[in-house]
């Protein structure tokens, strides 16, 4: 998946708009390359986001998606920064996991 280099990219910046956080973790949750099962999506969330949701929403991406665009619109400078950090080495382990 060649995204993942670009949003690592532009993950590196120190400020980054909420917008784009918004939009990688939505390129992210709705890749079926990266994440086959929607399962596979709880853990994500749980290191990235910090948090957990009932069984039914991870069942539907979309809904999952719209909780976790509402929850990223919440946050303060500071829980912004902590999700791109968290984002950034996320991306960083799945693009070391696709080359060895």
């Amino acid at each position: 998946m060649d995204e993942l280099y670009i949003y690592r990219n532009e993950l590196k910046n120190k400020i980054i708009p909420k917008y784009k956080i918004i939009g990688i973790s939505s390129e992210l949750i709705l890749s079926k390359e990266l994440f086959k099962n929607n399962i596979d999506l709880v853990s994500f969330i749980e290191v990235v986001f910090s948090t957990s949701f009932r069984p039914y929403v991870i069942r539907s991406r979309t809904l999952l998606l719209a909780r976790i665009s509402r929850l990223i619109n919440d946050y303060s400078d500071e829980q912004l920064f902590n999700v791109k950090t968290k984002l950034y080495s996320y991306i960083g382990k799945v693009l070391t996991d696709q080359n060895e």
